[in-house]
């Protein structure tokens, strides 16, 4: 019966909270399997929390994943930036909680067009467009920006809603 735990988590929060929620209830669950025990990740003192539709947070971790995955290689500059991002966007207490996180969706791969179609239903333009710049920051993170993750942020700004022109303009900032 191994591998419950992900695959109940992952079910409710696909069900409660659409794409996002699902991932992040399969990594939160993963993460309780590799920890030896259910309860002990998801004790509810402030850990593991489902996410809700919008969660600028989650949504951040999830397309973190998909353009550092995008070239084959983990780069320890490319995770100094995600922490950095979270620890000035919310705090470190955060930051180390959702590395822990990340460190569980680094190891799936997801539905990359229907965690975009939920960010596009729950953020605003100007959001999103933040979004594909801070993408850009980390794909440049170790000092060069590789074609491969420019196309997987390109299909991310697709799915997004974002126009050519927006993501041209965006990508020149980096080049």
């Amino acid at each position: 019966m191994a591998g419950w735990a992900k695959w109940l988590w992952g079910g409710m929060g696909w069900a409660m909270f659409g794409p996002i929620g699902g991932i992040m209830g399969y990594a939160l669950g993963s993460m309780s399997e590799n920890t030896h025990g259910f309860h002990s990740s998801y004790s509810g003192q402030g850990r593991g929390t489902p996410t809700q539709a919008g969660d600028f947070g989650a949504a951040m971790l999830i397309l973190f994943g998909a353009v550092m995955k995008a070239d084959h290689e983990l780069k320890k500059s490319e995770l100094e930036f995600v922490k950095q991002f979270l620890v000035q966007q919310f705090n470190i207490n955060y930051a180390q909680d959702r590395m822990q996180l990340f460190k569980e969706i680094l190891k799936q791969n997801y539905p990359l067009k229907d965690v975009c179609m939920q960010i596009k239903a729950n953020m605003d333009h100007a959001s999103r467009l933040q979004m594909i710049h801070v993408l850009f920051g980390l794909s440049q993170a170790d000092g060069h920006v590789h074609p491969l993750e420019v196309k997987v942020i390109h299909t991310i700004a697709n799915y997004l809603g974002i126009s050519g022109i927006d993501f041209e303009s965006i990508q020149a900032m980096f080049y």
